[in-house]
């Protein structure tokens, strides 16, 4: 991705329907939009030994506070 990725581009990326696939503590991840302030987390890949739920329904508040430890950001677009 060209120049600093935000948060606010990554919110605005959730709104717009994408699905948006992240590391966050060695652990991969898949989140998007449910409805207005709501998001589902989804574990894809568990690379740590610390237990984690596999779903999580998590608020905007909850996502740009890990916003800025995600790492290796990939995009799907949901049909």
């Amino acid at each position: 991705m060209e120049g600093k990725y935000t948060f606010n581009k990554f919110s605005k990326d959730l709104d717009d329907g994408y699905k948006i696939l992240f590391n966050y503590v060695r652990n991969r991840y898949v989140i998007y939009k449910v409805r207005e302030n709501c998001y589902m987390q989804e574990l894809v890949e568990q690379m740590s030994k610390n237990p984690v739920p596999e779903k999580a329904m998590i608020t905007t508040k909850a996502i740009k506070q890990i916003f800025p430890f995600m790492e290796e950001i990939e995009y799907k677009q949901v049909n």
